[in-house]
């Protein structure tokens, strides 16, 4: 059964083709960087990139302005590994997920509803999005570590 290498492989292989796409395959020096293997949504108005050059005389700003939606699924358990040293983390917080842990402080409600899931990494996920098409927008989204912290 070599289930385990064949996602191996595959995870290798995603991560090499989204660092070719966004022009880092063949140039080890350069780091992408925080969400730098991510694309914000294309259909969304992005200066440099969908507007002319021009845009803030020929749009009003209404036309070109953002808007974003966030929401959290405060039900999704991710357990903690048996052996962290095993996982290898190959664009941590280079796609859409935030690779930082919170510094939240303590909070006695929330440790009190978070006794019995000592056994979690997280007990929850957010995400910001695009209001208008939905896409996720890079390096925004989180897991909770404990409820909504």
């Amino acid at each position: 059964d070599r289930y385990r290498e064949l996602m191996r492989v595959s995870w290798l292989w995603r991560d090499l083709k989204h660092r070719k796409w966004f022009g880092f395959g063949h140039d080890t020096e350069q780091d992408p960087g925080d969400g730098g293997l991510a694309l914000f949504c294309p259909a969304c108005p992005q200066p440099g990139v969908n507007l002319p050059a021009d845009w803030k005389v020929q749009y009003d700003r209404d036309t070109t302005m953002r808007q974003y939606v966030i929401d959290g699924n405060f039900t999704a358990q991710h357990m903690k590994m048996n052996k962290p040293e095993l996982d290898v983390a190959l664009s941590d917080g280079k796609g859409f997920m935030v690779p930082e842990r919170s510094t939240c402080s303590n909070h006695r409600a929330i440790n009190a509803a978070n006794i019995n899931k000592s056994n979690l990494q997280s007990t929850g996920i957010g995400a910001t999005a695009c209001a208008r098409h939905g896409c996720f927008v890079p390096h925004s989204v989180v897991d909770f570590q404990k409820g909504e912290r």
